[in-house]
């Protein structure tokens, strides 16, 4: 069993309902008996994408709070799938460069993090009683505006009672099937792989005999 102590960085407020929930949901599919320290309350000084060329500092800081594991999930915005990858791998080298030990699990959202929101209708579904003989789902990761898509598609199943998933996305990820989501998210699963292959190098250093 380990314990541990995530800290997240990620573009905006309405990201830390989705991934920390979505985090430790693939962190416990795996370890189910991981026991979770209340995560970092700290965040990056920059929003949107630009927190990504001041992670290194902000990995600093995460790892002098005691984090084990530093989660950070950038947007792709449209089609700068390449472009964003690149800046959050030379991110990752610049932390390992300035001495950073801290594993750091990185992720890609296409288009933006709603895509991954969307990728199961059975959790929106559960969450918004609505008539499902009206909505059209588009496809995941092809669909380049995925926030207007899902608020469509809770106005349509609220008959406009809500325009926002926002107050709802704590509900959908725990109604989301990962198994789905991997599948219908190709940059899900590499995200999903990352935190899990972080959590397995924590367990072996866990796992190493003391030295002496």
């Amino acid at each position: 069993m380990l314990t541990i102590k995530l800290g997240f960085a990620l573009e905006g407020n309405s990201d830390y309902p989705v991934i920390p929930n979505l985090t430790r949901r693939v962190i416990q599919s795996y370890a189910p008996d991981t026991v979770f320290l209340p995560e970092s309350t700290l965040r990056p000084r920059k929003r949107g994408h630009g927190f990504v060329q001041e992670l290194h500092t902000f990995a600093r800081q995460l790892q002098d709070d005691k984090v084990d594991m530093i989660v950070a999930v950038v947007d792709t915005d449209n089609t700068r799938v390449n472009e964003r990858g690149r800046l959050i791998q030379e991110a990752q080298q610049r932390c390992m460069s300035n001495g950073i030990a801290t594993c750091i699990a990185a992720g890609l959202a296409v288009h933006a993090l709603e895509a991954w929101l969307l990728a199961d209708e059975l959790a929106l579904f559960n969450v918004f009683d609505g008539d499902r003989q009206a909505v059209q789902f588009p496809s995941v990761e092809l669909e380049l505006s995925p926030k207007a898509a899902i608020n469509r598609i809770v106005q349509e199943l609220t008959h406009g009672q809500e325009v926002s998933f926002v107050p709802f996305a704590a509900d959908l990820v725990e109604n989301i099937r990962l198994q789905i989501l991997r599948q219908r998210c190709p940059h899900f699963d590499d995200f999903a792989r990352n935190v899990t292959n972080c959590f397995r190098h924590l367990e072996r250093i866990q796992n190493q005999p003391p030295a002496g």
